[in-house]
């Protein structure tokens, strides 16, 4: 390999030496521009690219980590029910007790309340039930329900009888 080495670099040598000044100098300043332009176009032109971006970039990583912080406070408070009060329940109970209907009554026993219904829209219980939860973080304990008849022409299911409801 030595040989073959110095074989080539003999022969580059001594192509190089049958040239003329001037086309020494071209052949000179040609392969120093070749050199400088690898140079930009491998080690500065993409890190001055990337350095030109860096601005935009860090902006969006800027936002995109609020949004990412917004949203693990968002999921925290979800993870944590916040505290009501038991008067805070109870007024929320009496205050949604007409999505019910006419005939629902509340009654405060201890930690518990009483819900009596007659002929309540099953859809508009079950809404209330889950909203209920949701708000008052109240829990249904004990149901006693039957199924009642419906009081109009549209044969919607309804429901008769009484929950127990814990109150927070």
């Amino acid at each position: 390999m030595k040989t073959a080495l110095k074989t080539w670099h003999s022969h580059a040598n001594a192509l190089w030496q049958q040239r003329s000044p001037r086309e020494r100098l071209l052949l000179s300043v040609g392969a120093v521009v070749m050199a400088l332009a690898w140079l930009w176009y491998v080690g500065l032109a993409p890190a001055l690219h990337t350095w030109q971006e860096a601005p935009a970039k860090q902006a969006l990583l800027d936002q995109q980590s609020q949004q990412m912080l917004h949203l693990q406070m968002q999921a925290q408070s979800l993870q944590k029910p916040q505290a009501i009060s038991r008067s805070e329940a109870i007024q929320w109970l009496e205050s949604h007790l007409g999505e019910l209907g006419p005939n629902a009554q509340l009654n405060l026993q201890a930690e518990h309340m009483n819900l009596r219904l007659q002929a309540a829209p099953a859809d508009q219980l079950a809404n209330w039930i889950g909203q209920a939860r949701e708000q008052a973080h109240i829990r249904p304990v004990q149901a006693q329900l039957q199924q009642a008849a419906a009081p109009s022409a549209d044969n919607a299911l309804v429901w008769s009888g009484s929950l127990l409801l814990r109150l927070p």
